[in-house]
C-alpha cells in the first residue's frame, strides 16, 4: 500500500522516480476519503474516532476498517471491532450498565437550560445506532447488531440526525430536551425490513407483559392481589419512564415493583412477579437476533 517507488539506476544520486517538490509522491490506489481515515488511526490511535460512546466513531473508522480488511493488518481491524463492541452491548448485563449511564447523562443534561453538557446535546454522547447498523452490515461485526436493532427502534424516524441538526430552530429544538436521533438515510432495504419485523414483535411482546405477568391469579387467593396486579400494569402502561416500546425497560420496572408502588400485590405475588419478569426479560435478550431476523 505504502510503497516506496523505485530508484532509478541512472543519474547522480539514482534520485527517485517520483518526486513532487523534493518529497516522495507515492500513488495511492484507494480514496483520499478511505486513506485518511486509516491515517488518522494510524497517527492518532486516542483521537476522535475511539473516544467511548462517540456517535461518529462508525463514520470516522469506515475507511480505516476497509483498508485494514483489503491489506490484511489484522491488528486495526481488530482494534477497530474491539473499540465498536464497546459501545454496543454483547449481553444483558452489559445492556444495562449502558442504559444506566444514559440515565444519568439524560438527568445531568435535564439540569441544563440549554440541554447541553460541556458543549454536546445528550444525543451528541451516545453512540448512534444506524451508522453502527451499516459499518456492521457491511464489514460483518453480528457482534453489535443486536443491541444496535434494538436500539434503533426506539427512535422515531422523523428523528433524523442531520435535519435535526440543520434545522436547530425547527426539528433541532428537540435536541434541546434529550431527543434521540438517527442517520436514517444510509439505512438500506434489507437494513428497514429487518427493523419493521422486529418492531412488530417487540410490540408484541411488550402487550403479553400484561398476560404474562400482571394476568395470573394469586396462588394464595389474598383478597386485593387482582385489583393490585391490574393497577400495577395500569400505571406502568400510563407512565412508562420511555415508552411502551421498551419492553427491556418495562421488565426492569417489573422487577422493582417495590421501588414505584406503596400498595403492592402479597409478598408471594410480588415475588413471582420480580422472578417472571427477570425470566422474560432474558428470554427477550436472547430473542433479538430472531426478532431482526439476523439469524
Amino acid at each position: 500500500m505504502f510503497a516506496i517507488p523505485p530508484l532509478r539506476d541512472d543519474g547522480p544520486g539514482h534520485e527517485m522516480t517520483e518526486s513532487y517538490d523534493g518529497a516522495i509522491h507515492i500513488q495511492m490506489p484507494d480514496s483520499a476519503e478511505d486513506t485518511e481515515s486509516l491515517l488518522f488511526v494510524l497517527y492518532d490511535p486516542l483521537g476522535t474516532a475511539y473516544k467511548r460512546f462517540n456517535p461518529n466513531t462508525p463514520v470516522l473508522v469506515q475507511g480505516a476498517l476497509k483498508l485494514a480488511i483489503k491489506y490484511e493488518c489484522e491488528t486495526i481491524r481488530a482494534r477497530i471491532v474491539e473499540n465498536l463492541e464497546a459501545d454496543w452491548p454483547q449481553t444483558l448485563a452489559q445492556w444495562d450498565a449502558r442504559r444506566l449511564e444514559a440515565t444519568i447523562a439524560r438527568s445531568e443534561h435535564g439540569l441544563r437550560p440549554n440541554g447541553k453538557v460541556d458543549g454536546l446535546y445528550l444525543d451528541d454522547r451516545l453512540p448512534e445506532p444506524a451508522s453502527a447498523i451499516r459499518i456492521a452490515s457491511d464489514f460483518n461485526i453480528p457482534s453489535i447488531l443486536p443491541a444496535a436493532f434494538y436500539h434503533l427502534a426506539l427512535i422515531n424516524t422523523d428523528a433524523d440526525w442531520d435535519k435535526y441538526r440543520a434545522n436547530p430552530i425547527t426539528e433541532g429544538k428537540h435536541l434541546r430536551f434529550g431527543a434521540r436521533t438517527a442517520r436514517w438515510n444510509i439505512l438500506d432495504k434489507t437494513d428497514l425490513m429487518r427493523l419493521v419485523h422486529g418492531q412488530k414483535l417487540i410490540a408484541a411482546y411488550t402487550r403479553a407483559i400484561g398476560t404474562d405477568i400482571f394476568g395470573s391469579r394469586c396462588p394464595r387467593n389474598a383478597k386485593g392481589c387482582s385489583n393490585a396486579r391490574t393497577d400495577c400494569w395500569k400505571y406502568l402502561q400510563e407512565n412508562a419512564p420511555v415508552s411502551m416500546d421498551d419492553p427491556l425497560d418495562i421488565l426492569h420496572d417489573c422487577m422493582n415493583l417495590h421501588d414505584i408502588f406503596t400498595d403492592l400485590p402479597c409478598a408471594t405475588c410480588s415475588s413471582d412477579i420480580t422472578t417472571l419478569a427477570e425470566k422474560k426479560r432474558h428470554e427477550l435478550w436472547r430473542s433479538l437476533p430472531a426478532f431482526f431476523n439476523l439469524l
